[in-house]
């Protein structure tokens, strides 16, 4: 008989830390729910069953005294696989990349040691490039709201695997909208925390000054869970920086929005009234909504794709592709960061002073008027036939109000925004400054209830 486990992370431990839930139930319906989703490529790896058990078993042993200093005693979870887990191969979505680390990411190791219980490693974006789901030479991971939708990338499986219940949350990247993306599609929470707060060691790099580890979750109190053990300055990592973050709660948060026009959804009529709905909520809950302009933010998540920026991309693995010309590439994404060797020095600093350019814009029109930024997270959810049409397009098109924020190194949260007419999920996203983190998470769980 399978039980039904407690999906947030809060309820669960109250039940663990006293007995009242072993691991090894947990274990036992998480294996059950991995077997219901063996036919959706979710996974990459995943941590054997005995292994599971064992780990079940090691907790179990412990007093309640020594359980309750936890946080996230017998909590499953998994990570992308684009981040280190001792002895289990990397492959960032690319067979002849794999190595095998000896240590686990400094993230995952906190969680660990802090009771989570760790399934395995999912499925991406291959070398976390792309916004779709549909880039992964191990199969595209379904979205369990529609099977002829796409899951959103790069952190696919990542999400797919707490909105399916497999786990409480799970941890991807986030450079473009990764962690963001699929949230919204999937009907679970995703945020990007200010740039530098989480440690990037053991983690591939795919644009290292904009890369974040990124956390999913079905509320925004499993996610502040999840970030309060996982922050932590780490000394071999050169972008980790300690931040302390503003935790205490807006009083009465103010928040910008943008026009609800045809063109910022792409036609997507059901969109647009989601979002139109969201903002809705906000003026119910009392907050003041105040339109800003949307033009400084669009073209600098413009660079994400069509400019230099993509050269940071082939940085990192520009000579792996070069050297390795027969390996399982998706053709997409080889091709984007072959081809971005044709930017210049010239245009990367052109477009670095063009961001700091726009970014004083928006600190002096934008954040002297409102607190936090409500976007929808995307403009539309594609079909699996568009993307399958024109897959450049059908992931630069989605990252509309998503990759600007790595650019200022801000957080923000795809929270769920009820369904759509035709049943699908919507995603609405608040975007706050820098250090904002543990605040958005309070707007969220405002927004939430």
């Amino acid at each position: 008989m399978h039980i039904s486990i407690e999906p947030h992370i809060r309820g669960l431990i109250q039940k663990t830390v006293t007995g009242e839930l072993h691991p090894l139930t947990i274990v036992d319906e998480v294996l059950h729910r991995l077997e219901s989703q063996r036919e959706n490529p979710i996974f990459i790896f995943t941590v054997t069953p005995q292994a599971l058990r064992q780990r079940a078993n090691e907790l179990a042993a412990l007093t309640e005294v020594e359980r309750a200093r936890l946080p996230l005693y017998g909590v499953p979870f998994a990570v992308k696989d684009n981040i280190d887990v001792a002895g289990m191969p990397t492959t960032a979505g690319c067979p002849q990349y794999a190595y095998t680390p000896e240590k686990n990411a400094f993230v995952v190791e906190r969680l660990l040691a802090a009771g989570g219980m760790l399934v395995g490693k999912c499925n991406l974006d291959q070398f976390a490039t792309g916004l779709t789901g549909m880039r992964s030479v191990y199969g595209s991971p379904i979205n369990p709201y529609s099977p002829d939708h796409i899951s959103g990338g790069s952190s696919s499986g990542s999400a797919v695997a707490v909105s399916c219940g497999i786990v409480q949350f799970s941890l991807g990247t986030d450079t473009a909208g990764s962690g963001r993306i699929p949230a919204g599609f999937n009907n679970i929470l995703g945020f990007r925390p200010s740039g530098g707060l989480l440690s990037a060691s053991g983690v591939v790099p795919c644009a290292k000054s904009l890369d974040t580890i990124s956390v999913f979750g079905n509320c925004a109190d499993d996610v502040r869970r999840v970030l309060e053990v996982a922050v932590g300055f780490d000394v071999e990592d050169p972008f980790s920086v300690e931040l302390p973050s503003r935790s205490d709660a807006f009083t009465a948060p103010s928040f910008g929005v943008i026009e609800s026009r045809d063109e910022f959804f792409l036609g997507d009529a059901h969109a647009r009234s989601a979002y139109e709905r969201g903002v809705a909520r906000l003026r119910a809950l009392g907050y003041r909504v105040e339109l800003i302009d949307y033009a400084p933010f669009k073209e600098i998540s413009d660079m994400t794709y069509f400019g230099p920026s993509m050269a940071e991309r082939t940085a990192v693995l520009g000579d792996f592709i070069a050297s390795h010309p027969e390996a399982s590439y998706t053709p997409v994404v080889r091709d984007a960061i072959a081809n971005a060797v044709k930017f210049s020095a010239i245009d990367a600093f052109e477009m670095m002073h063009r961001i700091k350019e726009l970014e004083r814009t928006i600190e002096l029109d934008v954040w002297s008027r409102v607190d936090v930024l409500c976007l929808p997270t995307a403009p539309t959810i594609h079909t699996r036939e568009v993307v399958r049409k024109d897959p450049a397009y059908g992931s630069s098109s989605l990252g509309a109000y998503t990759n600007f924020a790595p650019f200022l190194s801000i957080p923000a949260v795809s929270v769920p925004n009820g369904f759509r007419p035709d049943g699908l999920p919507s995603g609405i996203m608040f975007v706050g400054r820098r250090a904002d983190d543990m605040r958005l998470l309070q707007v969220a769980e405002m927004f939430t209830g």
